[in-house]
């Protein structure tokens, strides 16, 4: 009788646990701690991106789990957590195709993200130019730094950290900010004062934000980008609510004209190291392929500037053939295979031979040869 009762006790058991629906497993999201509005883990709201997670995981049905993880060490941060399995998901990921490579899958967009001219209250601006005979504060390093070296007139009074740049202007001690928008938002937050925010439309100035995940979970990004394009006004409404707004807008088509690939001029010697083909027989589809990975894929801008402009002397890749004349082609090859530990500007090249495609590299190259200066 008792072996029986224990038989019995088990299959019912078994029973209750077969019949029981499997708990679903959490949807798990990085974000870093430190960038609101955009996401924050201290304080009773977390930001932008942690909510929209929220509303994710409920559209897919699972519970929803935020780990934690600081993005200031760039590509690092993405194979550290989403590549290592840390999390399904990280929001904010720049949307674009071939960030580190095929591994990394990307939905969206999100959220629309760049500069912006940021101004004290009441005051007002047509055009760029308006600023001229004027302090404008700008974070060191940035496009925003880049781009404000080619308008004549300006004093451009340089900080550490976007926030600085704001409280700068709050300060007295600038007449303008030109710093990414969130930056903005946050100072204006923090101190209770009303700020007039421009966006600045240009080359390199706006991107999208997006959601990246492992090549291993395409289901998941293909799902991801159904709930993301049903939820566009969701997440617009979102951003409002957390501060993200423009006041107007303004063009402005900062890139010199020295920069644009010039036609008749692309004829770069054939490198010894690893032959590449003519610029003069590549198509232009093939030179603009260049620039768009230098820019935005492969991510080169971060260091030496959008469209090879670069912040100094050392990073600014269209005087390559200036400082080292025939054989620049070699040294692109050899920068960019192997990498250099140490550089001028004290920043570390990565080697790109085991991550990016040699066909891609090469247009780089030819793309490069369209800009190079003669002194």
């Amino acid at each position: 009788m008792h072996r029986y009762r224990a038989s019995l006790c088990a299959a019912c058991l078994a029973l209750l646990a077969a019949s029981s629906p499997r708990a679903a497993e959490p949807f798990r999201v990085c974000l870093d701690p430190d960038v609101p509005p955009l996401s924050s883990a201290s304080g009773e709201r977390h930001g932008v991106f942690y909510e929209v997670g929220e509303r994710l995981a409920r559209a897919l049905g699972r519970p929803f789990r935020v780990f934690w993880w600081p993005t200031d060490l760039g590509k690092r941060a993405i194979r550290l957590t989403v590549l290592a399995d840390r999390c399904d998901a990280m929001l904010g990921l720049p949307f674009v195709k071939g960030l580190v490579g095929p591994r990394l899958l990307v939905a969206g967009p999100l959220l629309e993200l760049g500069y912006v001219l940021v101004l004290p209250a009441g005051a007002r601006i047509a055009r760029m130019e308006d600023l001229a005979g004027g302090r404008v504060a700008v974070a060191f390093d940035s496009e925003a730094q880049t781009a404000l070296a080619t308008l004549p007139g300006v004093e451009p009074v340089t900080f550490r950290q976007p926030e600085e740049a704001v409280r700068a202007l709050l300060r007295g001690e600038a007449d303008a900010a030109f710093v990414w928008e969130p930056a903005a938002v946050r100072v204006e937050q923090e101190t209770g004062t009303r700020l007039v925010i421009v966006r600045v439309d240009g080359p390199r100035l706006r991107w999208q934000a997006g959601v990246g995940v492992a090549r291993d979970k395409r289901e998941l990004r293909d799902r991801l980008d159904e709930l993301i394009a049903r939820m566009r006004s969701e997440i617009a409404e979102i951003a409002r609510a957390y501060g993200l707004r423009y006041d107007h807008a303004i063009s402005w088509n900062w890139l010199p004209a020295a920069t644009r690939p010039r036609d008749g001029h692309l004829r770069p010697r054939a490198s010894a190291v690893v032959p590449i083909a003519a610029a003069t027989d590549a198509a232009p589809e093939v030179i603009e392929r260049g620039r768009e990975l230098f820019n935005s894929v492969l991510g080169c801008a971060h260091c030496h500037g959008p469209d090879a402009v670069g912040p100094d002397k050392a990073r600014d890749l269209r005087r390559m053939r200036i400082r080292y004349r025939s054989d620049w082609p070699e040294t692109y090859w050899r920068a960019v295979l192997e990498g250099r530990l140490q550089t001028r500007s004290g920043l570390v090249m990565p080697a790109w031979k085991d991550t990016a495609a040699r066909e891609d590299l090469e247009a780089i190259l030819l793309w490069l040869s369209s800009l190079q200066l003669e002194r």
